[in-house]
Formats: C-alpha cells, sequence, structure tokens
C-alpha cells in the first residue's frame, strides 16, 4: 500500500513543494550511540515485562498508512504516548530529512513491539531538510518534546541527535534488511523522557537547528476512542 504526503523541502536558498510516496515505515529501536546505555534501557523495560530484542538495533516494520500530517490521531486506551524522532528517507539520489512522532501504545509493549507500534498513527511534520545542508553540524541538532495534561503543557523529552547512531550508520542498518531505501520512511529513535512515560491529550515536537537557527515542528490531539 502506497501513501504519498506532501512537504515543504526547505533549503537555505528555498522552500518547495514536493510529493513522496511511501510503501513501508520502519521504526529502528534501541539505537543509541552508547552502546552501554542502550543495554541499560533494555534491561530497565524487562523488568516491567517488555522482551528483550533479537537484536541492537532492531526494525520494526509497519503500515506506510500510519504516517500522518493530521493534527489529530485517534486511539485505543489511555496508555499511549508520543516519541520525538528524526526521521529520514532517500529519493533520486537524495537523503531528507524530517520530523516525526513514534506513537506507540504502551500497554501492548509488554505482549508485543511490533503490535503495539503497529496500532497508532505516526503523525510527521510537513517540512524537510536535505541531509547535505546539514551534515556538518549535524550533531548540534536538537529534538524536544512537550506534552499537555489536564490542559497543563510540560517538557517531556530534549537531547541532541548525537546521541543516536549516526545517519550513515542507520541507513546500513537498513540496507542490512531491505534492497533499497526508496521509498522505505524511517524513523530513526528518540532521546529519553523526563521521568517516564506520560499520558496526555496532546503532544507538540519539533527538531531545531539553533546552528542555521531553524526549526521543524508538529502538533497533535490524541482522542481516545
Amino acid at each position: 500500500m502506497i501513501n504519498t504526503l506532501n512537504f515543504n523541502v526547505e533549503t537555505k536558498d528555498e522552500t518547495r513543494i514536493a510529493q513522496f510516496d511511501f510503501s513501508k515505515l520502519l521504526c529502528i529501536g534501541f539505537a543509541g550511540r552508547n552502546r552501554e546505555k542502550v543495554m541499560e534501557h533494555i534491561i530497565e523495560l524487562e523488568e516491567i515485562g517488555v522482551k528483550r530484542p533479537e537484536k541492537i538495533p532492531i526494525i520494526y516494520p509497519c503500515s506506510a498508512i500510519l504516517a500522518t500530517q493530521a493534527n489529530r490521531i485517534q486511539v485505543v486506551g489511555n496508555e499511549t504516548s508520543g516519541e520525538v524522532e528524526f526521521i529520514l528517507f532517500e529519493s533520486q539520489g537524495e537523503t531528507y530529512i524530517g520530523l516525526g512522532s513514534d506513537h506507540t501504545d504502551r500497554s501492548l509493549e509488554t505482549v508485543s513491539i511490533p503490535k503495539s507500534k503497529q496500532m497508532c498513527a505516526k503523525p510527521v511534520g510537513s517540512t524537510l531538510w536535505k541531509y547535505s545542508q546539514v551534515k556538518n553540524h549535524w550533531d548540534e541538532l536538537i529534538l524536544r518534546s512537550w506534552i499537555t495534561v489536564n490542559g497543563q503543557e510540560q517538557l517531556y523529552q530534549e537531547g541532541k541527535v548525537s546521541s543516536i547512531l549516526p545517519v550513515e550508520d542507520l541507513k546500513e542498518v537498513v540496507r542490512t534488511e531491505y534492497n533499497s531505501m526508496e521509498n522505505l520512511l524511517v524513523f530513526c529513535g528518540t532521546v529519553p523522557t523526563h521521568g517516564g512515560f506520560v499520558y496526555g491529550e496532546k503532544f507538540r515536537y519539533e527538531l531545531a537547528d539553533e546552528v542555521i537557527n531553524r526549526r521543524i515542528s508538529h502538533e497533535y490531539e490524541i482522542e481516545i476512542l
């Protein structure tokens, strides 16, 4: 199934609208650069009943149709939450960087991580950057998210992308299982939360480039069915 999305491709000189087709959405899990911290996180998850992954990093394939630019998603149950991530894909030899939220059903994670990811829409921002224009200062980019609970917004996540595997390494992870990255939308991992999972009614998030002074941002409301 093909999911077609329109993006604003923002370069140093101009912004243009471009359309891209995706046949699959991939969520890369346990993609931290510091392997010791990744293993610590795995042990923490095991303590709450989440099964240890077969390998790290690991790819969780999801339906491409889950990617949405909507400002509201619908979920089942009150234990779902977003995760700010940078997304990437290739098209005609160019690598594009964007913003996504790997919204996940936390109550289902103890049963099956792949199923917990497939259960929820994956909201993405409408802006893209060319990786070639941020490559030289990539590690300075910052991921942030805020969550609204009972009408009160609070900082939920904040960290540099330097805590996540480099872009070229992430692409190599994908290529070990897929012959080509064409039409694959890749969610690349997240940064720690402040104090664990929080379940709220709204999620706001951004990828900030404070070197060039620009950012990609998105927000969405969470409706429980």
